[in-house]
């Protein structure tokens, strides 16, 4: 049977998350988000990410992690960003507007947004365009609408296309059968000393033939408080803030709101979707790239103060036609759109305006794939995708502060850019001795408008050597388009960015090894190594006053990663990871500047140790009690490109580490016949500070403290 999810998988999934309904008041009740969840499924979690096809993490032919919904509700994640935090091989750098997620010893630099990966839901891209950024917060999906995360480390252009780079996170929501009545949440508490809320809901109905979802999730914080790292060799901090370190502009605002609904034809195994999401996000920028710490009034008594506030929108229909048990064809078609919304401002230090930003971007995905398994050990998948992503040029007004006049370029307003990539896929899996042997490859073709053809593949071979170790060997490359951003940037300010339109395309390959030993159900340890290889690495880099976008030579990336996992049920389990990373690069730079500059990787921790446990305290049958926690030590990090010359020599910043807990308390029937859990969640709770390297000569505090209680109810 095809799979419900055109695009991702073969074969129905099995399903990991489905409710099972309480036994009647006063007989044996079960948590329907845990303890219904066989711990050998746990184990075994099927994934579809890698190839298009359905099979267990260890078949799949990639580096892989899965993230279920039931690990997010355990640990407390708030945001898929927080997720990543605690993921083998990627690191997250957060400047408290759009965290910029690393991979492998590779980040992005300035302005990256975490456009290395490629953010999909159900296959397809949720990034921001101009920027190619992903927004990891609130405002990206609610999470209660998630049934798991799909990561894969290293290059997936072979399948995904151009933006599929250094990974990929693919966001699998609930199947048909999963999706409750009701089921929200709400957190109330304080991050630092300011209050906090948030709320995350989702509800619908299924038949056999129709289904329908509707989600919601919104974030009001405030990080305000925080201080200017005294690391930080050059940060450019208004007049009338001179002298303070604090930040008092770091609120933050995110929603999101999501509708789905399906039609299936369960004896053809056809199927219609229909899906739509709005996501928005408003930042205070105290420290945003433009100027620091600008919050408050200025020497005028006007209201001053970055705001950075932006908005985007997609709408998707997806179909799976099954023409016979062997042959099925897929189509697809999503409609983008986003842009800054009307309060997004940018202060100038000490200056007499402020500036609006223009920026805008809309356009089609839209692809066919048709799939063909004429026998259970080989699949063939051939998909043909175009995307036409139009761009309004980057362009700005300032404003003055005493009269709201206002004056700009009105040609730059009018101009725009056309994308537009055509590319072919042509991706097979044979089990050639099962389960001893399985071979994956694929290639695709891309011709691009701007940087012409470009081919990548993958090829890899993976095999179950005895009944408990699995061993992996894999190759891929992938290219990278360099954003609308890095290509047509206008600096706003001196100092700024400048867009480049001659930049190459990046190209990476990558090779990886893993093993993996499962000794019993409840075990499971593994280790792999990954070299990368990654040419014409485009981003922001000093070149006199301002940060000018270009191609710098290359980065090689050496990384060895192992993970142990232990879980008994319910009763208590717990894990732990380390990563150590050897990376050098070439930075472009000559002379005085290479120098100092050097050729050692920059901003991403040489090393990352992760652990976390959970364990079954004993409590009355009526108020289960469960206690989580986890725990990020990060090695020390090199200062960046900007800070380095900045202050005449590059700096390390020192290990820091990140402690959260939880106390829960599930199957609580307060409702007859309706769960709810109740929980006391802590993060960061030793109030480390930092900081993390910054890109525009300024380093960024961590995020800080927060204590929050949680209230889930599901009808």
């Amino acid at each position: 049977m095809i799979a419900s999810i055109p695009g991702l998988a073969w074969a129905q999934p099995t399903t990991t998350t489905a409710p099972v309904a309480p036994k009647a008041v006063g007989g044996e009740r079960r948590n329907d988000a845990l303890e219904d969840v066989d711990l050998l499924r746990l184990l075994d979690v099927e994934v579809s990410t890698a190839t298009k096809t359905l099979e267990t993490l260890d078949d799949a032919p990639a580096i892989m992690t899965a993230i279920t919904a039931e690990e997010i509700q355990r640990w407390g994640y708030t945001s898929v960003g927080e997720v990543l935090e605690h993921v083998v091989g990627f690191y997250l750098i957060d400047d408290h507007i759009l965290p910029n997620a690393g991979v492998q010893g590779m980040t992005g630099g300035l302005g990256a947004e975490s456009g290395g990966i490629k953010v999909m839901i159900n296959g397809r891209s949720a990034a921001f365009r101009t920027t190619s950024g992903n927004w990891l917060g609130t405002e990206l999906i609610p999470l209660s609408a998630i049934k798991q995360i799909e990561i894969v480390r290293g290059p997936a252009s072979a399948l995904y296309g151009a933006d599929a780079f250094l990974g990929v996170v693919n966001i699998i929501t609930l199947d048909p059968e999963d999706i409750p009545f009701v089921d929200g949440t709400v957190q109330v508490g304080v991050t630092k000393d300011h209050p906090r809320g948030r709320f995350d809901l989702v509800g619908g109905m299924f038949t056999d033939r129709f289904e329908m979802m509707l989600t919601a999730a919104g974030e009001l914080d405030d990080r305000s408080g925080l201080e200017m790292p005294t690391q930080s060799p050059a940060p450019l901090i208004a007049p009338y803030n001179a002298g303070r370190l604090d930040a008092q502009n770091l609120e933050r605002m995110s929603g999101v709101v999501g509708a789905r609904i399906g039609f299936r034809n369960p004896e053809r195994g056809h199927h219609l979707r229909l899906s739509a999401y709005w996501s928005g996000l408003r930042r205070g920028g105290d420290f945003a790239q433009w100027a620091q710490l600008t919050g408050g009034t200025d020497d005028q008594g006007n209201r001053a103060g970055t705001v950075v506030s932006l908005q985007q929108r997609r709408v998707a229909v997806d179909g799976l036609f099954q023409l016979n048990r062997e042959l099925a064809f897929a189509v697809q078609g999503m409609y983008f759109q986003g842009g800054v919304l009307p309060d997004d401002r940018i202060d100038v230090a000490g200056g007499w305006y402020y500036i609006e930003r223009r920026m805008a971007y809309r356009g089609v995905d839209a692809s066919v794939e048709a799939r063909w398994m004429p026998w259970d050990r080989f699949n063939l998948i051939l998909n043909l995708e175009s995307v036409y992503d139009k761009e309004d040029l980057p362009s700005f007004r300032r404003v003055t502060k005493e009269t709201g006049q206002s004056f700009g370029s009105p040609e730059r307003e009018q101009q725009s850019a056309e994308l537009v990539d055509l590319g072919a896929l042509l991706s097979a899996n044979l089990k050639v001795l099962d389960p001893w042997l399985k071979l994956t490859g694929g290639l695709r073709y891309d011709h691009h408008s701007k940087y012409g053809n470009q081919l990548t593949g993958r090829f890899g071979a993976t095999s179950h050597l005895g009944k408990t170790v699995v061993a992996k060997l894999l190759y891929g490359s992938a290219f990278k388009a360099p954003s609308p951003y890095l290509l047509f940037a206008q600096p706003l300010v001196p100092g700024d960015v400048i867009g480049n339109e001659r930049l190459s395309p990046q190209l990476i390959h990558t090779v990886d090894a893993e093993l993996t030993w499962r000794p019993a159900v409840w075990a499971s340890a593994s280790t792999g190594v990954s070299y990368s290889l990654l040419n014409d690495k485009a981003e922001f880099v000093p070149r006199g006053i301002n940060q000018t976008a270009l191609n710098v030579a290359s980065q090689k990336s050496l990384i060895w990663a192992t993970r142990a996992e232990l879980r008994h049920g319910d009763a208590f389990g717990g894990y732990g990871s380390f990563e150590t990373v050897h990376s050098t690069r070439d930075s472009g730079q000559v002379g005085y500047q290479a120098d100092l500059v050097g050729s050692s990787m920059v901003a991403y921790p040489s090393w990352i140790a992760r652990a976390g446990a959970y364990v079954k305290l004993p409590s009355p049958s009526s108020v289960p009690l469960e206690l989580s926690t986890q725990g990020v030590l990060v090695g020390p990090r090199r200062s960046a490109e900007a800070s380095t010359l900045e202050a005449g020599g590059a700096f390390e910043l020192p290990t820091y580490l990140r402690w959260n807990a939880s106390l829960v308390a599930r199957n609580l029937w307060i409702i007859p016949g309706h769960e709810t859990t109740v929980a006391v969640r802590a993060k960061n709770i030793l109030g480390t500070f930092g900081p993390d390297p910054g890109f525009s000569g300024f380093e960024y505090p961590l995020a800080p403290r927060e204590i929050f209680f949680e209230l889930r109810h599901r009808y």
